[in-house]
């Protein structure tokens, strides 16, 4: 199985989620638009997709000029019936993929934050029987669910957290891919900053890592599993019509 991984910052890989697909069999074929790598001209060769996060603003084109190919690759796949993760920022862009609004959060989410499932997420194949720990978020921008979507995840700071667009599309707003060492890269970029911006955050966060990366890392393994089992099970379908 292969799958179209976008990589939208340096400092955020696939990490845990790549793992996982890695365990089930999967290859990843990374693309970095940021740094000119272009994107496939159509889904025939790849059995999944997965948006990956970034500082990019999702609705921000004039910036970032190849975020409307990521568009175009996240519609391609969806109509296919390919199967798509996106997190964080690969959410904010399937959402607006598909037509949902992306702009702005009246607050930053920063931190492990508690989520809480919803009424949907007890049948979903991605999350039912799953508890949800309390989960990594760096973001500043937030999205309207498209039509048709179905919230699975939600809190107070940030209502969407989580949905499913149709079998196997997911958009997660939280960083579950995250190891220590990748939200330790984070910050060490600009610890200033960091510091300066979200005090409580940079103060507690080696604490904060230290207590919820291995619940964080357990979820993140059987998600990533899950929807492997989805990738596979399209990529069979598709196999038997052709």
């Amino acid at each position: 199985m292969k799958i179209l991984t976008i990589q939208n910052a340096d400092l955020t890989p696939s990490g845990v989620i790549g793992d996982a697909i890695a365990e089930a069999g999967g290859v990843e074929d990374v693309r970095f638009p940021e740094h000119g790598d272009t994107l496939p001209a159509d889904v025939s060769g790849h059995d999944g997709l997965l948006v990956l996060g970034g500082t990019q603003h999702a609705a921000d084109d004039a910036a970032h000029p190849y975020l409307p190919a990521e568009l175009a690759a996240i519609r391609a796949f969806a109509v296919a019936g390919k199967p798509v993760l996106g997190i964080c920022l690969g959410s904010q862009l399937l959402a607006r993929a598909l037509g949902g609004a992306v702009r702005r959060h009246h607050t930053p989410e920063i931190g492990f934050t508690a989520i809480e499932a919803t009424i949907a997420a007890e049948t979903d194949p991605l999350l039912q029987g799953l508890a949800l720990p309390r989960l990594m978020h760096w973001h500043f921008d937030t999205f309207d669910l498209p039509e048709g979507a179905t919230l699975l995840a939600t809190n107070a700071a940030c209502p969407n957290q989580a949905f499913t667009a149709g079998p196997g599309v997911y958009g997660l707003q939280f960083h579950l891919e995250i190891t220590a060492d990748i939200v330790q890269g984070w910050i060490d970029v600009s610890p200033e900053w960091t510091q300066q911006q979200f005090p409580a955050f940079f103060a507690s966060h080696r604490d904060q890592l230290a207590e919820h990366v291995p619940a964080s890392i357990r979820f993140a393994r059987e998600v990533g599993r899950r929807w492997m089992e989805m990738v596979s099970a399209a990529r069979a379908r598709s196999q038997q019509a052709a």
